[in-house]
């Protein structure tokens, strides 16, 4: 059931966010670096939502978490950014390197994730708590 809910739930949000065309209150990014800037702002947000997480959630939520993230962004930016060519991450030519340094970042979180969930797993099999 929990993957069933994680499959949902990705592809939820995945077709949720590729739907949507708004405007950061109105503001638009024309120029290389502000659309670097708002990536940016992005990634400042999600790091923010990681220490949150981790804080106040289990090992296992966040290990979770970070499986989600790195899925998405590897597996979002090569199917429907790279194979459909769909959009960008960018409207600019930034985003012929911002590409596949997210899908490096999200195949190294998605790894980092399921090691240690599993890790952690084995030892709860084990009966050590961490």
């Amino acid at each position: 059931m929990r993957i069933l809910g994680a499959v949902v739930g990705f592809f939820t949000v995945d077709f949720l966010f590729h739907i949507i065309d708004a405007l950061a209150f109105g503001w638009k990014a024309d120029t290389a670096p502000e659309r670097i800037g708002a990536v940016g702002f992005g990634i400042v947000i999600l790091l923010l939502l990681m220490t949150l997480f981790y804080r106040l959630f289990s090992k296992s939520f966040f290990h979770g978490f970070i499986v989600a993230t790195g899925l998405f962004l590897s597996f979002d930016i090569v199917v429907f950014h790279w194979v459909f060519q769909l959009h960008r991450i960018t409207s600019g030519p930034e985003a012929n390197w911002l590409e596949p340094l997210f899908v490096l970042g999200g195949t190294i979180l998605l790894l980092v994730g399921i090691r240690k969930e599993r890790s952690a797993r084995i030892l709860e099999d084990k009966g050590i708590s961490i």
